[in-house]
């Protein structure tokens, strides 16, 4: 089976200052990967990449074997309505209503009529949970609210891909289950996932593999259940919390 998502030998600096010196990583269909690691490992650099918001000094970044990197503007447009990015902040559009942050993309890449345009986006905010918010403004809304509305944003264009970005940071436990239990329904209909994250309950609640960046580099990776058991070394000290891996 080919992979969806393929990163190979991936290398990048900002000036001098190295944060990837060769990185290699596969995501399959329908699988969701943990990236994890201390501030600064460079996590949200490999999520940036995959929709050509940074281009590698060296190696390659590869969608479906397309290489992302040497795409131009208006190919990079078609592969970002297949693959969402779902900001750590939610995103959001503050001078627009819930309902108009998502309506947005589909006016800007469907051919949707308004009337569809609002059955899709009421249908979604009742998966959510959130049925009351459409014409609330970003501001009127809690901090979990809005990575939920960030969240269907992302996936209104029904995405193969959805990177995660710091999803639960900065939330409370139960709008963090909120997050896990949307994580998991996008994994039950076979969509493709990358999870950047501190948090290691969420990475254990909703990952099938997770992979260790230190140092420039992926020093430890498994399944959930091997990294779980693992009692020593890099992934047992950060998981455990007794190293700063960076």
């Amino acid at each position: 089976m080919k992979p969806v998502i393929k990163v190979d030998n991936f290398k990048k600096s900002f000036g001098d200052k190295v944060i990837h010196s060769g990185v290699s990583f596969e995501v399959f269909k329908g699988e969701c990967i943990g990236l994890v690691g201390g501030s600064g490992a460079g996590k949200s650099v490999f999520l940036r990449s995959l929709i050509g918001l940074e281009k590698p000094d060296s190696g390659h970044v590869l969608f479906k074997d397309q290489e992302i990197s040497t795409l131009k503007e208006n190919e990079l447009v078609e592969v970002r309505k297949k693959i969402a990015y779902i900001f750590q902040g939610g995103a959001l559009f503050d001078s627009m209503t819930v309902y108009e942050n998502l309506a947005y993309p589909l006016r800007e890449h469907t051919k949707f009529t308004e009337h569809e345009i609002s059955k899709k986006v009421h249908s979604l905010l009742a998966d959510f949970g959130l049925s009351h918010t459409p014409e609330l403004l970003p501001s009127e809304l809690s901090g979990g609210m809005q990575k939920r509305i960030g969240l269907a944003r992302g996936i209104i264009l029904e995405p193969e891909v959805i990177l995660y970005d710091e999803p639960t940071a900065g939330l409370d436990p139960s709008n963090t289950k909120n997050i896990q239990s949307l994580i998991l329904r996008s994994k039950k209909k076979g969509v493709t996932s990358i999870l950047v994250t501190h948090d290691m309950p969420t990475a254990f609640a909703v990952c099938d593999r997770s992979c260790l960046l230190k140092k420039g580099k992926i020093v430890a990776t498994g399944t959930i259940k091997e990294l779980e058991n693992v009692k020593e070394g890099p992934i047992a000290d950060y998981v455990h919390g007794e190293e700063e891996v960076l």
